[in-house]
Parts: C-alpha cells; sequence; structure tokens
C-alpha cells in the first residue's frame, strides 16, 4: 500500500510514500512523519492508494503515524484540495495555513544509553557519566548540563562508538486530554438571561423560508438583506434553534474579532448550548481546545472571525457570514482566500444551508442573486419599528460651516455638526464622531518645497502619533521621531497635514470640555489605552457621552442612546485607486449611519463632505442602496470589472529595484497572449516599495464570455521559469487590494 502526503514546502504537488503494514489503520487525514532528504517532515495523508502514481526511482516507507484519528475530514479535505486548485497555490501550503500551529507536532530529540565501548576521550566523559547514570535525557536537558558547544558532533561520533543512540519523537505542543474550557456553559454564569424577540412580518417570513430549507436540504445559499437594525440577528439565532434542535453543528462568521465579544455574549444570553471561540486573537491552548472539543461534538457552535471556516465539525448544519461584504473576509498575502467565498463551498460540501447577511450586500453576491444561484430575502424595516435616521451633508468647502474660533486653524468638526451634537447632549443622548483614520495627522509636510516626510521602507508618508510623539510607517512598523526642520530644504516650515482619530478626540474634547468621551482605533486598543469591550459596553449602557473611532465602531453594534453619528470626512475612502471604492464608502457610511436611532430616539446623521454630489454619498443620505448597486453594476459592466468579468493581479518583488525592472522587461516580452484575457501591465504597483521590496503588477481581466482559470495557471507558469530566485512572484485570484 502506498499514500500521497500533502508537505508544507513551496511545490505544487503531493508526496508518494510506501505505508508499512504496522501502519495499515492509516486513514485521510491524519498527521504522518515521513523523511524529506536528509530530514524529517509532518504531513498530511491525503489518500491511500493500491498502486503508487510516482514510479520514477525508489519509494521511501513513512516513519510514522503521528495522530490516532484524522484531524481533517473529507469535508475539509475537499475544501483545501478546492482553495488549492482555485487560487493555484500548492496543496501544502494551503494545508499549513489551514493548520493551526498548535496541531503541528514538534521534534523531541533523545539520547539513550547502551554501554561503554572502547576508549572514551576525556573530553567525552562528563556526557558519558551524565547519561551512564540517568540512561537516557533529552538534548535540551544535556544543553542545561554540559552546554551546546560541539554537543551535538560529540553525540553523533558515540552513536558510531555504539555508546549510545539517538532518537526523535514528534510530539504535540499540547496533550491531547487537555480538557479546560475556555469558553463553555461556566462562561455564561454572570450573563442574564436573554428571551428570542418577537419577530416582526418580515422576519417570519424569512425564518420559515429558512427553516424549510434547512429541513430539505437546500443547497442554495441565501443572502439575507436587510437595513440596519432590521433584526437580522435575530433570523440567525432563530435559525441556530432549529439547528441545534436537529442535533447539528453550527458556524457563525464575523468579520472582524472586535465583534467576536458582542456576538459572544449576545449568544450566552440566548443559548446554553457549549461554544467555541475561533480568531487569531486567542492564545494556542485556546484554540487548541476549541478544536478538540469540536471535533469531538462536544462543542455545537462556533464563533469566529475569517480563519475559523477550517474548524473541523462532526455535522455542520449552517454556516452563517454576517456582514458578508466586509473586505475583511478575504485574506492579504499568503493564501488569498475569500471567507464568504469558502463558506458557500465549504456549505454545499456538507450539505449545510448557508446564510450570508448584509445591510449592503457585495456586488458579487447581488450579482450571484440576480442570477439565480443564491436565494434573495430582504429585511426593509428596522425590527423595533423606528424609522431610518435623517442623514443630511454638510459641505466643507462653504466658509459659513467652519467653525471660528476654535483652537486649531482647520478644525474638523463643522459648525453645524457642532450645534447638533450639543444639541444631543444637552437631551441626555450620546454621539459618535467616525473617522476612518487613525493617529494625528497622515503626513508631515513642508509647506516651503511640498517634501512629505515618507518611509524608509516603504512608498508612504508617516503617520504622525501624538500620544506616542512618534512618526510610525502603518505597513512595516517603522517609527522615528517628528523633526522640526525639513530634510529638504532644511527649513523650519514642517507642520501636520491631515485628519487623524487622535486629533479629532482632542479637539472634540476642547469642544465639548464637559462630556465624557472614548476613543476607539486600532492604537488605542493594541496599546491597552482602552479596553475594547468595557469601552463598548460603557457606550452601550450610556457611561459614555461621545465615542471618537474608525471602523472598529461602524458595524454590528448595538447603542440604544446613540441618537447622532457625525462622518469628519467623506471622501478618505473614495480616494482609494480602486473600481471598489465608491461601493466600500457606501457601505461603510450606510453601517455607521445605520448605528443611530436604532430605538426609542430618532437619530440623525452628519456627513462632511467636499463632494456632497458624488452618486455613492447621495445613495447613503437618500437610504438608497437599490439606486446606488443599478448605477454602480452599469459602471462595472461597461468596464468589465467584477461582478461581470473575474480579475487576477500577478504581483511581483524584489530587494533590488534595478534586478525588478530586468525582471518586469524580460516578463512583458514573454507573456502569453490568449483571446481568454486581457493582460495590463507589467507596470510598478501603486505602493512601489513594501517593507523594503519593490514590487510591479500584472492586472489579469477576463474577456467577456471566456474562462479566465486554465489561462491563469500557464501564466503563473510563464512568470516563475523567468523569474531568479531573487524575484518573488505571487499570484492574487479574485484580487481585493490592487495597491
Amino acid at each position: 500500500m502506498y499514500v500521497e502526503l500533502a508537505l508544507p514546502i513551496p511545490m505544487g504537488t503531493l508526496f508518494t510514500y510506501a505505508l508499512p503494514e504496522a501502519f495499515s489503520f492509516c486513514q485521510p487525514g491524519m498527521l504522518a512523519l515521513v523523511p524529506v532528504g536528509r530530514s524529517q517532515r509532518v504531513g498530511v495523508v491525503w489518500r491511500i492508494l493500491e498502486e503508487p502514481a510516482w514510479t520514477q526511482g525508489t519509494i521511501r516507507p513513512i516513519h510514522d503515524i503521528l495522530t490516532p484519528e484524522p484531524l481533517f475530514d473529507a469535508d475539509l479535505l475537499y475544501l483545501l484540495d478546492w482553495m488549492s486548485r482555485y487560487y493555484l497555490k500548492p496543496l501544502g501550503q494551503v494545508v499549513a495555513a489551514a493548520m493551526p500551529a498548535h496541531l503541528r507536532f514538534e521534534p523531541h530529540h533523545r539520547a539513550i544509553w547502551l554501554a561503554r565501548i572502547g576508549s572514551i576521550k576525556p573530553e567525552w566523559e562528563p556526557l558519558v557519566a551524565l547519561l551512564e547514570k540517568q540512561k537516557s535525557l533529552t538534548l535540551t536537558t544535556l544543553k542545561r548540563h554540559l552546554g551546546a558547544q560541539d554537543l551535538e558532533k560529540n553525540l553523533r561520533v558515540l552513536e558510531k562508538q555504539g555508546i549510545l543512540r539517538l532518537e526523535t519523537q514528534y510530539r504535540p505542543k499540547y496533550p491531547h486530554e487537555t480538557s479546560t474550557q475556555p469558553w463553555s456553559l461556566s462562561s455564561a454564569v454572570d450573563i442574564e438571561e436573554e428571551p428570542a424577540k418577537e419577530l416582526n412580518p418580515e422576519q417570519r417570513m424569512c425564518v420559515d423560508y429558512l427553516t424549510a430549507a434547512l429541513n430539505t436540504g437546500s443547497s442554495r445559499p441565501f443572502l439575507l438583506e436587510g437595513v440596519t437594525g432590521s433584526g437580522k440577528t435575530e433570523v440567525y439565532f432563530r435559525m441556530v434553534e432549529t439547528c441545534l434542535i436537529l442535533g447539528r453543528q453550527v458556524l457563525l462568521l464575523v468579520p472582524e474579532i472586535g465583534l467576536t465579544p458582542q456576538l459572544v455574549h449576545r449568544y450566552l444570553a440566548r443559548f446554553k448550548t457549549d461554544l467555541a471561540i475561533f480568531h487569531s486573537g486567542m492564545s494556542s491552548r485556546q484554540r487548541f481546545e476549541a478544536w478538540q472539543r469540536l471535533r469531538s461534538g462536544q462543542a455545537r457552535v462556533v464563533i469566529g472571525a475569517r480563519s475559523a471556516i477550517f474548524a473541523p465539525f462532526i455535522d455542520l448544519g449552517l454556516i452563517v457570514v454576517d456582514e458578508e461584504h466586509d473586505p475583511s473576509y478575504k485574506q492579504e498575502g499568503g493564501i488569498p482566500y475569500h471567507g464568504r467565498d469558502m463558506a458557500v463551498v465549504r456549505g454545499h460540501k456538507a450539505g449545510a444551508l448557508v446564510i450570508l447577511g448584509s445591510a449592503t450586500p457585495s456586488m458579487e453576491s447581488l450579482h450571484n442573486a440576480n442570477q439565480g444561484r443564491f436565494i434573495h430575502l430582504k429585511l426593509n424595516t428596522r425590527a423595533t419599528g423606528a424609522p431610518l435616521p435623517t442623514i443630511r451633508t454638510i459641505h466643507l468647502g462653504r466658509e459659513e460651516n467652519q467653525r471660528t474660533g476654535a483652537r486649531s486653524k482647520h478644525p474638523l468638526i463643522s459648525l453645524p455638526l457642532e450645534r447638533a451634537l450639543r444639541q444631543t447632549l444637552d437631551k441626555g443622548l450620546q454621539g459618535l464622531l467616525f473617522l476612518n483614520r487613525r493617529g494625528w495627522a497622515p503626513s508631515l509636510l513642508c509647506h516651503r518645497c511640498g517634501h512629505a516626510v515618507m518611509c524608509p521602507n516603504c512608498s508612504v508618508t508617516l503617520t504622525y502619533h501624538d500620544k506616542k510623539s512618534q512618526l510610525i510607517c502603518h505597513y512595516c512598523d517603522h517609527r522615528q521621531p517628528p523633526m522640526d526642520v525639513c530634510p529638504d530644504c532644511g527649513q523650519l516650515s514642517l507642520f501636520f497635514f491631515g485628519p487623524g482619530t487622535e486629533q479629532l478626540e482632542k479637539e472634540t474634547r476642547d469642544c465639548f470640555p464637559t462630556a465624557r468621551i472614548a476613543r476607539i482605533d486600532r492604537d488605542s486598543v493594541v496599546s491597552k489605552e482602552v479596553d475594547l469591550e468595557k469601552t463598548l459596553s460603557a457606550f452601550r449602557d450610556g457611561d459614555l457621552d461621545i465615542l471618537v473611532g474608525t471602523q472598529m465602531t461602524a458595524k454590528g453594534h448595538h447603542f440604544p442612546r446613540l441618537a447622532l453619528v457625525g462622518v469628519v470626512l467623506a471622501e478618505s475612502g473614495l480616494w482609494q485607486p480602486d473600481f471598489r471604492a465608491a461601493e466600500r464608502t457606501c457601505q461603510l457610511l450606510t453601517q455607521v449611519a445605520g448605528r443611530a436611532g436604532r430605538e426609542d430616539n430618532a437619530g440623525e446623521v452628519w456627513i462632511q463632505t467636499f463632494d456632497p454630489g458624488h452618486y455613492a454619498l447621495k445613495a447613503v443620505v437618500h437610504n438608497d442602496n437599490t439606486g446606488f448597486v443599478r448605477h454602480e453594476m452599469a459602471l462595472r459592466q461597461e468596464t468589465g470589472y467584477p461582478p461581470f468579468q473575474r480579475l487576477a493581479l500577478l504581483r511581483f518583488s524584489s530587494l533590488i529595484q534595478e534586478q525588478g525592472e530586468r525582471y518586469c522587461r524580460v516578463l512583458a516580452e514573454n507573456l502569453p497572449v490568449s483571446p481568454v484575457a486581457t493582460l495590463l501591465g507589467p507596470a510598478p504597483s501603486p505602493l512601489f516599495k513594501l517593507r523594503n521590496r519593490y514590487r510591479w503588477q500584472v492586472l489579469i481581466k477576463e474577456n467577456p464570455g471566456e474562462k479566465l482559470h486554465g489561462f491563469l495557471g500557464h501564466l503563473l507558469k510563464t512568470a516563475e521559469t523567468l523569474a531568479s530566485n531573487a524575484i518573488r512572484i505571487d499570484l492574487d485570484v479574485d484580487p481585493h487590494s490592487f495597491l
């Protein structure tokens, strides 16, 4: 018998090994220890064969089976194989990305005493005496007693003399019998029980439709489009309840870690079924325990971010992708998979009901619904009966809107927004100021020569952070103190240009000195300046008056007393070199606007902008997502962009600019020509230098009526064949970032 293994090495093939009779219990999905050259590697058994698929040369046997049962079931193996073929990535690398670090086995080296044979050099005597006494010691213990110098060389010599034997065992980082449960019934002890909410007619219709699909095993995903506050979460929970009654498991995906605690709290207040959490903010031990409880069937529900799509299930019955439009579901770098799309693939294979929920669905999902691939359900009214907020724009180019008497020459809060926020606070209600740009200012400029202080490693300006008194690159984390003298012209003429959340927080405190104010952005959370969960809870409970924040405050949160939302600069997202810029701006502003007036208090939203006539902003003001979609779809179809024609992006980079330029010329001369696709480039990437690597890209556009995938494999092979070791190549299928 033979096995084919996926090994975590950058080669697009499975590896064939002989299967000794002692390992006849081997099954696909188990981990095996195999020889690779002079070393040993851990791989995943992919399939078992009676005859080898590879016949050129000697086939070596596997050394050991490391797990008593498969870590990956047939559904998960199918998903990983699908990802490898779709994203054109080596299967071993896809498996390595999906397999959490705590499930990888680590080598443990040990020296075992045999007998004193022949003469022993004096310098070996301490080692020999210690082993003779203890009989067996790990390499780590020997290094602690004797030091590392020449130790491994001496051990190999003594092994050749027959004095000792060296063994290597591969062990999991944590033993499989670990029983600690970081998220279980005990987590819900202090959480007040929350009964099911009464459904309105729209919610009832959706629940009935979804329940029928769950009971009949429908394979078509559902797109649940509901205005902000329409009660999509209650629909999700009704389906979770039905799925649990059927004895099946549930996966609830959220786009960001920051949304996980709120959903966990609501889940624990509603259900008493054991819960597992999956996201990158957890410790390795917590992820390991969650994995173990899922595989055993002890945990019935998983709540997690993108990577939770790789969690193991015994009988997966329901997958919910909340905020399905969110770009955070797309992995950038490594294996560039999209969590939403992989949820559809996994749900189809597992026979699970898939619900994609959003107030502003992606163009791709809406197109799939229009083509009949998805079933489109809608919730057009808020669950509480509250009206949608009134939304107005403030033209920042008009002098009458500028606030006079402010400490700043260019105040971020306009006069109409200040007045509206003051009236809101006077009523005892809350306000949220939204600016999707962290730090104090995004650049340090010279007003004489126009020089901008750039990151030495990346083609971006350094952002000034007042709390740290540093200029910081948001890509490579380079840090340096701000200077007073322009490095280009030598004049004392530098000034901070552009808004950031730190600056907005300072201005808000100056404008409203008695208000209770907090700022939530990545900096304040990572630095522990604020506790994200506690701050959100304080705002929810009315213990704060104003919340200043980035997109972390815009999604999925329910603040009962929030009456006013102020968008400080609507254009920040529209300026990106991305055909999805208008879509993302409309989605983000609709989401943050939807935080206002969700219960008894009428909501109002003020959007500060230099371009109130932009079609994306007009759609937000009039709550007209349907009109925006119609306009945007027409533009996409006319210009040949997704969802009508697929894209791929071939990126390549080098540490030395001249080497990259040379490869760029060679590639341009050898790019394959095909009726399947139109190639644009190679050309420098908009973010030309990133982490000291110079970058270029080729945009591949699928031609109308063609299928792109076969051509991509040919293109990738051509690019890799022409590249030297100095060139790093990456292909992104269905890219979401073009920087």
